[in-house]
């Protein structure tokens, strides 16, 4: 039997998760590889340093001296810049818009995207969320283990992770859903898929 705080509680939850769902767009199959860490970026709910008064607060990354927050792991760290180029580069490339920009709005919490369909919005919701959840593994591997890794083989890591799920949905899904999905991105030949990272 649920009492009223169990459904006001509920309820609320649902609003929370519409709006966050709004906010990322129509679900594809790819929109959610990465979905807690992204809910957790949505709703400031990481366990960086600052929030949660571990040490000083401050960036663990080399050189860094800046207040560790979530705006400043995912978007203000000068460690980040690499993969957010990267990002708008492939961005300009998929919605042949140059006038768009990459924010730090668009970067945490996925407003603002640029002028394109369905499809090449949900592989940038699918790239940004990747890159973020790389950026997030190497900062707990710094914070933890005490082994960090450069920028670029943070990127090269996105990238191999994103061609590892392009792959596996090339296998599992029917071929004009893989089609809508990917198809901005990827191009088959003699039954092998390539991505063009």
């Amino acid at each position: 039997m649920s009492t009223v705080g169990d459904v006001l509680q509920s309820s609320a939850g649902d609003q929370y998760r519409a709006i966050f769902d709004d906010l990322v767009g129509q679900v594809q199959p790819n929109d959610y590889a990465s979905g807690p860490e992204v809910w957790r970026v949505f709703h400031s709910r990481t366990l960086d340093r600052l929030r949660w008064r571990l040490g000083d607060g401050i960036c663990p990354r080399t050189g860094c001296t800046g207040w560790e927050s979530v705006p400043h792991v995912f978007w203000q760290c000068g460690f980040v810049a690499l993969l957010w180029e990267w990002f708008q580069a492939l961005a300009d490339r998929l919605t042949f818009c140059n006038t768009w920009a990459v924010s730090q709005d668009y970067a945490l919490y996925g407003l603002s995207p640029p002028p394109c369909n369905t499809s090449v919005r949900g592989i940038l919701t699918f790239v940004s969320a990747s890159i973020k959840l790389a950026l997030w593994r190497d900062r707990c591997n710094i914070v933890f283990r005490g082994e960090g890794k450069p920028a670029d083989v943070v990127l090269a890591l996105v990238r191999t992770e994103i061609k590892l799920r392009v792959e596996a949905d090339f296998v599992r899904l029917p071929r004009s859903t893989f089609g809508r999905c990917w198809g901005p991105l990827v191009s088959v030949r003699a039954g092998r898929v390539i991505v063009n990272l």
